[in-house]
């Protein structure tokens, strides 16, 4: 048997590494393909490996079972809709809190509709527990921005457990979009006003109708004060 020389074993490595990924990315994009066209439910390992045209026995190096490549797929959307719902607010968006509830389940419903795989994982209501876990700890995340936010603009009564009250009230918007789901298959304007509704009306218990703007602190004078009785000296 010819032995292989060190440059060969070297020039190996990068095509194996390229094949890995080109392997990874046709396994992520068959169970795409997939869900996009099946009941989640229906959709299975076997089915995955051979719309990619890899072999089980091979996938398995990738994504041991459904679950991881489910799992691949809801983290991808998870980190690509947190950038989407993290952009800057409007001035229209912080005028009280009640907007900025709106404007991210807004935000949320808006990506949900232009990522109907994403959608299926996320919301779709059929999704396995432990794989669901993931965008429950985005909406974590995600109701600690919406929080800040508040507390930047508006002065935020104190209350036990303030965190979990806005995580509370982004699972209650969760709970809404999968209903809509589950009953009509998309994600419907109804629906996303009753999220809204939800969200607010929850809240409002904690915030009230109303919360008085944060004061605006004025920037501190970069001017020194110059001897006792003489002129302000400028700032080095």
């Amino acid at each position: 048997m010819a032995r292989i020389s060190r440059s060969q074993r070297a020039a190996q490595g990068p095509r194996t590494q390229r094949r890995g990924v080109e392997r990874r990315e046709r396994l992520l994009r068959a169970a795409r393909e997939l869900i996009a066209r099946h009941p989640l439910s229906s959709v299975t390992y076997a089915a995955v490996c051979a719309r990619a045209g890899v072999p089980a026995s091979s996938a398995h190096h990738f994504y041991p079972d459904l679950d991881a490549i489910f799992r691949a797929l809801l983290d991808a959307h998870r980190m690509e809709m947190d950038a989407t719902l993290m952009r800057p607010l409007k001035a229209r968006d912080t005028r009280n809190w009640q907007a900025i509830v709106e404007c991210m389940v807004d935000r949320a419903a808006r990506y949900h509709r232009t990522h109907p795989v994403g959608a299926k994982l996320a919301i779709g209501g059929e999704t396995p527990p432990q794989i669901k876990r993931i965008d429950r700890d985005a909406d974590r995340e995600r109701a600690g921005f919406a929080l800040r936010i508040a507390e930047d603009l508006f002065v935020v009564p104190r209350f036990v457990d303030k965190e979990r009250v806005a995580y509370i009230a982004a699972e209650l918007v969760d709970t809404v979009f999968t209903a809509s789901m589950l009953e009509t298959g998309r994600l419907t304007p109804a629906y996303v006003t009753l999220a809204k509704l939800a969200a607010i009306g929850f809240l409002g218990h904690y915030l009230g109708s109303n919360l008085p703007a944060r004061p605006v602190v004025a920037p501190r004078s970069t001017v020194r004060r110059g001897p006792a009785g003489g002129p302000p000296a400028a700032a080095g």
